[in-house]
């Protein structure tokens, strides 16, 4: 299979794993959240505790939250595909998106930057605070 495609497949698996919070919801802890940031404060547990939901209620939730993160995913690589300019970041030039491509299993060609590259995944918590800080400098 195209690996594009495998990439675009597995994403939907993974959010709907995400999206399925429903435990979260019926018995919400402080500790449910693993990183510091989001963790949910003594009142925001008491105030779910509070609801009775249902399973048509967390059902409804599950699918607001799936369709919620599958636009987060969209608007992501419309980004990545140059067809969305960054919102936050001020750019010197024209944005040209980012290319993502396949690996090949003996790649002996790689150039000393892209040896420390680090991986997205090790770099979405900290670009949090990159965020962060765009999101308040002019605050």
């Amino acid at each position: 299979m195209d690996p594009r495609k495998v990439f675009l497949i597995e994403l939907h698996e993974i959010i709907k794993d995400y999206s399925e919070i429903r435990n979260q919801l019926v018995d919400p802890t402080e500790d449910n959240i693993i990183w510091d940031e989001f963790k949910l404060s003594k009142e925001e547990v008491n105030a779910l505790k509070k609801y009775n939901f249902d399973d048509v209620a967390l059902s409804a939730i599950e699918k607001t939250v799936r369709d919620t993160i599958l636009g987060a995913f969209h608007d992501a690589f419309a980004l990545l595909d140059a067809v969305a300019d960054p919102n936050i970041v001020e750019v010197d030039k024209t944005w040209l998106g980012l290319t993502l491509r396949e690996r090949e299993l003996n790649e002996e060609e790689e150039n000393e930057e892209e040896e420390n590259e680090e991986f997205l995944h090790d770099e979405i918590y900290g670009a949090y605070w990159d965020w962060l800080e765009q999101r308040n400098k002019d605050k």
